[in-house]
């Protein structure tokens, strides 16, 4: 009776400690807190064909003169035939007398928008101190980044807003913002005739989109070279070393259209003349345009395409030899880690037509798992695109109603996962 007892007891004992050392694993696999996660996101993937090739356009070399270079028009701007480009200074003082000549200009302009607002009574400061802000705003911004290409025209810009906005409701009567302006246009024609004496003025012969720099390809890469251009000439061109005109006063590109010679791999590689395509410059200016496909030599080593068009080129102006991809598709799906993808292989039967079974086959099945409440939730999907270190997937049953979703929370870390743990 004694031994019957104690045996009740041991076992009590044995299945206690069980228990506890159950709960106790559980505990600490629970507060180990090693579970990895991510957001399952929605993603377009582009697919196509890399190329290496040439910008041809319609040129003209500006020349330039003795002296400093003051450029009149911007980068990409556009030009009639007799505007004035560029200025070049004999004597360096020029160009503060160059400034000076800017900053009048600039405040005429302003004295007589403020002459002109109190005439009218339609002066509109809240309009002029959004304006303020705007300026501020982006001569912040090219500070912060570094960017002093257009810091001088921001802080003009500024002073210009500034100068309005106090001039709106000042007390002078009109007469004295006359005889303030006819003052300075005074100071400004004095100017005027010293700068003439000191620079020369280099003038558009046609009417074109003016930039500041020549790269030395201005008569090689001629629209003109195109129709006998071959795959083998196009690769030697590309080897070449070219420098631009260190005395030009800038060029003008004519003409409304311009084109991109390119190499591509060997073959075909799905493309149609005629057809319109989207090239994504990789060189510096990171850009899609739409370009036409004008002709399409299938070469054994490479392949030849050139393409136009007509939209993009002010932007492009400083572009001349650029890496392509020519996007050929987009694959649409959900973006999901490599690490994050389970495959299971598994023996299916396979059939003929009439339904007899013919043997078996190993088929892949892919899997994914998200975090629902606290435990993992087993997800089927289907591979769309595989890339390096991700891939895009798409649910199996895209009408089920606990499908794969963008915005889900995936788990990267899937050993010993299945469908129902708990893991949080």
């Amino acid at each position: 009776m004694k031994e019957s007892k104690l045996t009740q007891k041991v076992l009590v004992a044995l299945l206690c400690a069980g228990v506890i050392l159950y709960l106790a694993v559980y505990i600490f696999q629970a507060l180990r807190s090693d579970l990895v996660t991510t957001v399952a996101y929605a993603y377009t993937q582009s697919v196509g064909v890399q190329g290496r090739g040439l910008v041809v356009r319609e040129e003209s070399v500006l020349p330039g003169a003795n002296g400093y270079l003051d450029l009149i028009l911007s980068e990409g701007e556009r030009a009639a035939a007799g505007d004035a480009v560029a200025l070049f200074y004999s004597d360096p003082s020029a160009l503060s007398i160059r400034q000076e000549i800017r900053s009048l200009q600039s405040e005429i302009e302003q004295l007589q928008y403020a002459l002109n607002a109190s005439a009218a009574g339609t002066a509109d400061a809240a309009a002029l101190d959004d304006q303020i802000v705007d300026a501020i705003v982006e001569l912040r911004s090219q500070s912060a980044a570094g960017d002093l290409s257009g810091l001088d025209a921001a802080a003009l810009s500024l002073r210009t807003t500034v100068f309005r906005r106090a001039y709106i409701f000042e007390d002078a009567a009109a007469g004295q913002l006359s005889r303030l302006i006819a003052d300075k246009q005074s100071r400004l024609a004095s100017l005027n005739q010293s700068m003439g004496q000191v620079s020369q003025t280099v003038y558009a012969p046609c009417a074109g989109v003016f930039s500041g720099e020549t790269d030395g390809w201005e008569d090689a890469a001629s629209p003109a070279m195109l129709d006998g251009l071959t795959a083998e000439q196009l690769a030697g061109l590309l080897d070449e070393k070219r420098s631009g005109d260190g005395t030009a006063a800038g060029k003008l590109i004519t003409g409304s259209t311009w084109y991109f010679a390119a190499l591509l791999p060997a073959g075909n590689p799905g493309l149609a003349e005629g057809s319109t395509y989207r090239l994504s410059f990789t060189d510096g200016w990171y850009q899609e345009i739409a370009m036409r496909l004008e002709r399409l030599e299938v070469g054994n080593d490479q392949t030849l395409a050139i393409f136009s068009a007509r939209s993009a080129l002010s932007e492009t102006t400083l572009l001349r030899v650029q890496t392509v991809d020519i996007i050929l598709d987009e694959i649409e799906g959900i973006r999901v880690p490599r690490r994050s993808l389970e495959v299971r292989t598994v023996a299916e039967e396979q059939k003929d037509e009439n339904g007899n079974v013919t043997g078996t086959k190993d088929v892949n099945h892919y899997y994914v798992y998200t975090v629902v409440s606290s435990q993992a939730e087993e997800q089927e999907v289907r591979v769309a695109y595989t890339a390096d270190t991700y891939y895009l997937v798409r649910p199996v049953d895209e009408n089920a109603r606990d499908r794969l979703r963008p915005g889900d929370e995936l788990i990267l870390n899937t050993a010993g996962l299945f469908d129902g743990k708990v893991v949080r």
